[in-house]
């Protein structure tokens, strides 16, 4: 075997040599992906109906969520990743008293199944920027027809949902 000491001053010479000057190197932007909402899901009575112990408990195994692709509604759900429905529902800890939904809005209109008799539909606008950077975030949040949520309002991307008793 050939003596490495000759090998490495070789390779270091191709890596420097590579590029001439700045201009050639290649220039990595950044990706920005903001599109998650968080919602608290409530009844008339301020009770939660992501927890478990309420009797009108809102399943997430039973939740169901839709995107609109060219014109059409389809279901969402990929079994490998973490999140298969692109929602995940996170108990409640020491600073948030509540059970909360991070859904991922996908498209412009998403439709929640909450379950086999009920549903609601999220607009969004979205600020789409291509270029050396790429961000994609959510403006604005409708819910059932009713602005929810303006990037104008600075403030976290939480939305309460009130849904009504049907009896």
């Amino acid at each position: 075997m050939k003596n490495p000491i000759y090998i490495l001053p070789l390779v270091l010479l191709f890596l420097f040599s590579a590029c001439s000057n700045e201009e050639q190197l290649p220039t990595i932007g950044g990706i920005t992906i903001d599109t998650v909402a968080i919602l608290k899901i409530l009844d008339e009575e301020g009770n939660d109906l992501l927890d478990p112990d309420h009797e009108r408990y809102l399943d997430p195994s039973k939740i169901k969520v839709f995107y609109e692709r060219d014109g059409r509604m389809i279901e969402f759900i990929e079994p490998h990743l973490d999140m298969p429905r692109n929602f995940r529902v996170d108990p409640p800890h020491e600073f948030q008293d509540t059970y909360l939904m991070f859904l991922v809005l996908d498209s412009e209109k998403t439709v929640i199944q909450w379950n086999e008799n009920e549903s609601d539909t999220i607009h969004a606008e979205f600020f789409k920027h291509s270029g050396r950077d790429f961000l994609l975030k959510v403006t604005k949040v409708f819910f059932n027809g009713e602005l929810k949520w303006d990037v104008e309002s600075k403030s976290r991307r939480k939305v309460t949902i009130i849904k009504p008793i049907i009896l």
